[in-house]
């Protein structure tokens, strides 16, 4: 069935009308309803209350469901929104436009229906197609709407570090993002940084890096880092010093390891699924072992950033990543927990152990969830992991953040499955503080050789031998032409 298209001003309660395709005379706000689509293995209901329309989608259970809508509309910048019902959660769900896909999430309602931003989206003149697909599934689809957009910059954030004792390096690395956010992208690269510069003649910003193999039940049996702290101080500090160092730490679980074939083995001791480490549990008992155990590990690591702080090589630290997801054990017990987690890691690092070479960058998945922000006292920067289809603007990630964050905190894409195209972050104004494709044959490597040299030579996108002296001037004065 082809589309039904409601036409309506904004604050205007939509207007029936006959089954047809119609072309607005002039960009509007466009409202079509979900009941009047092409259904592939879903069904029109009217049970839940406060709906639009005649009905509402449901039954998006099954990997091929589907909904399809069509319509026509004036050529231009448009922000997409559904009205949506999802009362057993929040659900991720799927999408297409026209050629481009993408990903979000619709929060829990209690009740009735909301309006869940997609993002912006460039819609071609005439005939434009959205499809809803099922995502994680089980929620409802009553409309679309496709808004007239324009872009906006983010706006900057202060220049105040959450630890008021930072060094002179880490705030003058921390002023010069700040400069930059809005401007340029700073290009990353997790760990794969030679790679690029073989490919591209180009080096990466930011190296990020992991201290994975420093944690003490992966040490313990034999781990051996792939790249050293000392390694990764000394890329930081070749040339004239001004590369930039990204690092995560994926900690193996200090004990309660599970060990067992195929998925559980005493190296992926960071997924909840390899560990029966409660943090909860332990995090009740400061005199037990294991909270001793917890203590032991931030310990270690901080052994380890101490020597970057001797070196004068500020970190963008971002431990404890992608909590939300739960899928790594810090997460597993949901967002109390974890924030207690993030705020002893905090505490430990800075005021024990008197480093100040840290920025602290907060890493969610693909949504930015309020219930899990361990709080602006804690956090300098908002990171978004976002593994999603190559064709996808992200737009819809990035207004999710900023609706949150802007003004308050710059939001960078801290990883990705696929280099962000430079193009369109310069159409939908997703300027994030930096990015880093994920490492090896599935990420970076998989990219098109084209792709990759499109992004690391793009005017808009900072590299390694672009970087200005940025530990003069706190970073001011040190923005960089748009001109290669």
């Amino acid at each position: 069935m082809r589309s039904f298209l409601l036409l309506a001003l904004l604050g205007c309660s939509p207007v029936s009308g006959p089954e047809s395709v119609l072309t607005p005379a002039k960009p509007e706000t466009v409202q079509i309803e979900a009941e009047t689509g092409t259904l592939s293995g879903v069904q029109t209901a009217t049970a839940l209350p406060g709906f639009s329309g005649t009905g509402y989608v449901t039954g998006f259970d099954d990997a091929t469901d589907k909904l399809t809508l069509t319509f026509n509309i004036p050529a231009g910048l448009y922000e997409l929104a559904v009205g949506y019902a999802s009362p057993s959660g929040d659900k991720g769900v799927d999408f297409q436009i026209n050629d481009e896909k993408g990903g979000g999430t619709l929060k829990q309602t209690p009740s009735g229906f909301k309006t869940a931003r997609l993002g912006l989206f460039r819609l071609r003149d005439g005939q434009n197609t959205v499809t809803i697909l099922r995502g994680w599934g089980y929620f409802s689809i009553d409309y679309l709407q496709a808004r007239p957009a324009t872009v906006a910059l983010p706006a900057k954030p202060p220049k105040n570090l959450t630890d008021a004792k930072a060094m002179a390096s880490t705030r003058a690395l921390f002023s010069f993002l700040v400069d930059q956010y809005g401007q340029k992208v700073l290009s990353g690269q997790q760990d794969d940084v030679e790679y690029i510069l073989e490919k591209t003649g180009k080096e990466p910003a930011i190296g990020a890096f992991d201290l994975m193999d420093y944690s003490p039940s992966r040490a313990q049996r034999g781990a051996v880092p792939q790249r050293s702290s000392e390694a990764c101080i000394a890329w930081a500090k070749k040339g004239e010093g001004r590369g930039i160092v990204s690092l995560a730490w994926h900690w193996n679980a200090p004990t309660d390891l599970i060990d067992e074939k195929p998925d559980k083995l005493w190296w992926s001791g960071f997924y909840t699924r390899a560990t029966t480490f409660d943090l909860a549990a332990v995090l009740a008992d400061k005199q037990g072992e294991r909270y001793q155990l917890l203590l032991r590990d931030i310990d270690v690591i901080a052994g380890e950033l101490k020597k970057f702080q001797l070196a004068d090589v500020p970190v963008l630290w971002r431990p404890l990543h992608e909590a939300s997801g739960g899928w790594f054990w810090w997460g597993a017990k949901g967002p109390g927990p974890f924030k207690k987690l993030w705020q002893l890691l905090y505490d430990r690092l800075t005021n024990h152990h008197q480093l100040h070479n840290l920025i602290w960058v907060y890493t969610a998945t693909d949504s930015v969830k309020p219930d899990w922000y361990p709080g602006d006292a804690y956090v300098d920067i908002v990171g978004m992991d976002i593994y999603t289809d190559a064709t996808a603007s992200l737009s819809g990630n990035w207004a999710d953040a900023q609706g949150r964050f802007n003004g308050k905190k710059m939001v960078t894409l801290s990883e990705t499955g696929n280099l962000p195209d430079a193009g369109k972050i310069r159409d939908f104004g997703t300027w994030w503080s930096w990015f880093a494709v994920w490492t090896g044959t599935d990420y970076i490597k998989k990219q098109p050789l084209e792709r990759l040299k499109a992004v690391f030579t793009d005017k808009d996108v900072l590299t390694r031998d672009e970087l200005p002296d940025w530990r003069v001037g706190g970073g001011n004065g040190g923005a960089v032409s748009s001109q290669r």
